[in-house]
This record gives C-alpha cells, sequence and structure tokens, in this order.
C-alpha cells in the first residue's frame, strides 16, 4: 500500500469513528465500550486488538473503567477531514427536556461541526439511536459514616493521609510489609504507613464482636454504620486485614420508587457498588403495612445494632447459624413467618436459587442480590437459573446468529422479573433497570440489543434516560 493509500485509509477511519461517537454520544457523555464498537461495526471499521489505539487516534474520547467505558471528552469533534473522505457533519442533537449534567463535558443539545460538508464515502449514515431524557427535582442524598470506629480501632495507624469524611473511599486494605492503602472511586492508592505484624495483631485484639463470627464467615460487623471487617490469611496465619468501610445512604428512594412494587427485584453489580445499601433502602420501603422477612446472614444489612427500624424499617431480621446453609433459613420463612416479602443479601449457591424459585412460586416477594454484572449472571452456570438458565440448542438456518446454529436459549422463565444493574461512575453510582427479563435475557444470550432505563442522581435531580445497549455475550 502507497503512503498516499495509507494515508487516506486513516482518513476514512477517522471519520467512520466520528461518525460512530455521534451516533452514541446523544444526550451522554459516556457509554459502554460495546456500544461503541457495535457503532464501529456497522462502519466497517474493525475494532479487535485496536480499540484502545482507535480512541487514542482522536482528541475528543478516552477509555476508562478499566477500559469497559468510552468517555466523550470534548463538546467538539475538531480533527478536520479530506473533503474526499470526511463525513457530513451538521449534526444537531436535542432531547425533549434539558437534563442535569452528568459532567462537565456532558454533550447533551450540542452542535457538531467540521470545517468541511464533503460527501460520505459510504452509504452507512450516522443515524443516532432511540434515546429520551427526563429529569425531575429530588432532595439530595445524605451520608452518614462512622468514622470514630474505625479510627478507634486502626488508633495511630489513621494517618492524617486517611480522610474517612471523603465519600468516595469504599475500602482500607491493611497487608503486612506494605504501605496502608484505601480504595477511592475503584482505584487503590497508596498510603505513607508501612503495616507491621503488630499492627494486625493489635487490630485483632480490639476488634468488637469478633470470636465465633469471625471464624464462621471470616467477617466482623462493627460501629453504627455497620463497616466489615475480613482478615487475609496466608498458611494459617494472619497476614493482613480489608476493612469496608460502611455508611448510612438517605435518600434512595426516588432511584426505585415506582418500578419495585409487587415485582421479584435482583440487584446486580461488581463487589461494592452499593447493592447492600440498596437493598436497606428497598426493604425500609417494601416493609410499610407488610411483613417482611430479611435474611441478614452475615449481618452486614443491619447488623446487631438496636436502630434497625431506622435502617430497614418494619423488616423481621432473621440470620442463620450456620452461613452455609441461609436456604434452610428462607425455607423457615415461608413456612413459620407468613412473609409478604422475603429479602436476602448475597445469593451464593445454587440450593439457595433454587429456593428462591420456589418461594416465588408461592406468590411471595422476592428481593435478592447477587455479585456480578448482568451480563456475567446471564453466563454464570451455577447462578443464572434465577434469570431463567440456559442451555446449548440448535436451531435452523433462518434462527442462526452470525451464522452459529448452535445458540444459548433460556430453560425456564426468570425468577425475577427485574433486574437492578448497579456500576459506580466518577460522577456517582448508576442504576440500569433490565424491566422484561425474559425477553432481555433471552436476546443477551443472542448478541441482540435490548432497551433499558437508567436512572442516577445529580445535584438534587433525578435524570432518567431510555436507550439501547450491547452487552457482550461472550
Amino acid at each position: 500500500m502507497t503512503t498516499s493509500e495509507t494515508t487516506q485509509s486513516a482518513a476514512v477511519e477517522a471519520a467512520a469513528v466520528e461518525a460512530a461517537a455521534k451516533e452514541c454520544f446523544v444526550g451522554v457523555s459516556r457509554v459502554a465500550v460495546s456500544l461503541f464498537i457495535l457503532a464501529l461495526k456497522r462502519r466497517n471499521v474493525v475494532t479487535r486488538n485496536k480499540l484502545t489505539r482507535i480512541v487514542e487516534s482522536t482528541d475528543y474520547l478516552k477509555l476508562t473503567n478499566h477500559n469497559n467505558v468510552v468517555v466523550l471528552t470534548r463538546s467538539t469533534f475538531s480533527k478536520s477531514h479530506p473533503p474526499s473522505v470526511a463525513y457530513t457533519a451538521d449534526y444537531k442533537i436535542t432531547t425533549a427536556t434539558k437534563p442535569a449534567p452528568l459532567s462537565p463535558v456532558s454533550p447533551v443539545g450540542l452542535q457538531f461541526t467540521s470545517a468541511t460538508k464533503p460527501v460520505p464515502p459510504s452509504p452507512i449514515s450516522p443515524v443516532a439511536p432511540e434515546f429520551t431524557t427526563t429529569t425531575k427535582s429530588v432532595p439530595p442524598l445524605t451520608f452518614n459514616c462512622d468514622t470514630m470506629a474505625i479510627e478507634d480501632l486502626l488508633g495511630d495507624i489513621a494517618s492524617e493521609d486517611l480522610d474517612l469524611e471523603n465519600t468516595a473511599v469504599t475500602d482500607i486494605f491493611l497487608d503486612v510489609g506494605s504501605n496502608m492503602s484505601i480504595k477511592t472511586n475503584g482505584e487503590c492508592v497508596e498510603l505513607g504507613r508501612v503495616i507491621e505484624d503488630s499492627d494486625v495483631e493489635a487490630i485483632l485484639e480490639q476488634l468488637p464482636g469478633g470470636g465465633p463470627d469471625f471464624k464462621l464467615t471470616n467477617r466482623v460487623i462493627f460501629g453504627r454504620t455497620l463497616h466489615r471487617l475480613a482478615a487475609v490469611t496466608y498458611d494459617g496465619s494472619t497476614t493482613g486485614i480489608t476493612i469496608r468501610v460502611g455508611r448510612n445512604v438517605s435518600g434512595l428512594l426516588p432511584i426505585f420508587e415506582g418500578i419495585v412494587e409487587q415485582k421479584n427485584v435482583l440487584l446486580c453489580g461488581a463487589p461494592n457498588v452499593g447493592k447492600t445499601t440498596t437493598l436497606r433502602e428497598i426493604c425500609k420501603y417494601l416493609s410499610r403495612g407488610k411483613c417482611l422477612c430479611l435474611i441478614d446472614t452475615s449481618g452486614e444489612v443491619c447488623g446487631e445494632t438496636g436502630n434497625r427500624r431506622n435502617i430497614v424499617g418494619t423488616s423481621r431480621v432473621f440470620r442463620p447459624i450456620d452461613p452455609a446453609n441461609q436456604y434452610a433459613t428462607l425455607l423457615d420463612c415461608v413456612r413459620n413467618h407468613s412473609p409478604d416479602v422475603i429479602a436476602i443479601d448475597e445469593l451464593n449457591t445454587k440450593s439457595e436459587v433454587e429456593v428462591c424459585q420456589t418461594i416465588a412460586l408461592r406468590s411471595i416477594q422476592m428481593v435478592a442480590s447477587v455479585h456480578g454484572n448482568i451480563q456475567d449472571l446471564v453466563f454464570n452456570p451455577m447462578l443464572n437459573k434465577a434469570l431463567g438458565g440456559s442451555t446449548q440448542a440448535l436451531v435452523s438456518d433462518r434462527l442462526a446468529v452470525d451464522g452459529r446454529k448452535v445458540v444459548q436459549q433460556r430453560t425456564t422463565r426468570p425468577i425475577f422479573d427485574i433486574v437492578i444493574n448497579i456500576t459506580r461512575t466518577p460522577d456517582g453510582l448508576e442504576y440500569t433497570f433490565i424491566e422484561d427479563v425474559a425477553e432481555d435475557v433471552s436476546r443477551i444470550m443472542q448478541g441482540k440489543p435490548i432497551q433499558i432505563r437508567r436512572r442516577r442522581m445529580v445535584d438534587g435531580e433525578l435524570l432518567e434516560t431510555r436507550e439501547e445497549v450491547l452487552y457482550p455475550c461472550e
């Protein structure tokens, strides 16, 4: 290929990337990588092992969140292209209602222009997907953290660098021989203090409520806002400690109000994105005028405090003696305690999922949480029965997916009617609602896009968008 041909090919790709960006960034400043890749493929841009290079070749995009999210960093596309290869760029984007900005570079209502108006090189045009945005005013979120409980436990280890008032700090890591570190906004940051054996021993000696609970689950819950401590062990010895910073968050009701009533709800997401916090608020809401039985196996949902009413409302709290058999407590609630709603934090085993299935068939509302994002759960053979299970099936040419005649299909109807997928972004928590689980799980298995509802709270406003997304099926 000659130099001129190479240059022209690069220009064609740059124009296609710009057109894909204009399609994806309608009313938002960040999109999932899978959605951006789909837009690129529609313009014949090969992305295999090249996405990072493609994004870095622009001056208006970047990758974040472990390369899972593409972010628009400028309000306009500044790269120009030769007239023979550039896309027509008179492209105005508006929404019916002006939303609260997601970030300082949110492109809602912006007009994208380029220096020239040439003819596109192919019949593929940058058609924007259906996208609607609405907002309404809501009370701001309030955060409460019992910082004194952690400071008292750590003593002089709680250095000046440890700022527990920062709501972005979610975990504290103390490993012998290493610097103390914290996780903030999903990123691990080292602090100045080097942890020694004596530090770990001192913490464990004054740990409140240690004993049997610590031995069974490797978790101890302490403090008024329910911090969680777990030990790091190596060859039988404790070599480190992880402290999950517990916070009470008030004001989440507008996020799920009007959606979770009379529905079986599954909260999913990566560890430490707020599933338990959301479960508390849902329990508090659904327990009004109903008998709600909450299975709090680790004590992390409401702990041993005498302030349960403020945490989970009038929910009746059950704590299994043996955490490995929490499914037995689920059955006991059904048989003996006349529940209208049963809630459980952290489904872990196939047995627990099967018990949830029997409960749902008895006209009892189920609310549960599980580790993993929606696409992970769909293809998890241990837990995917919660979403209808999966099996391989041989289909006709007409139903083949990308030429594949052996495809994944659901085996039964999902237990849960709604899945709330929680993700942490630099702008705060984002809640994605999958509201037709049976149909949407089937489409995810087939590699097809689904319609979702996103909600997040920004500066005293509830921002809701409805859009189409593609979750990876492999």
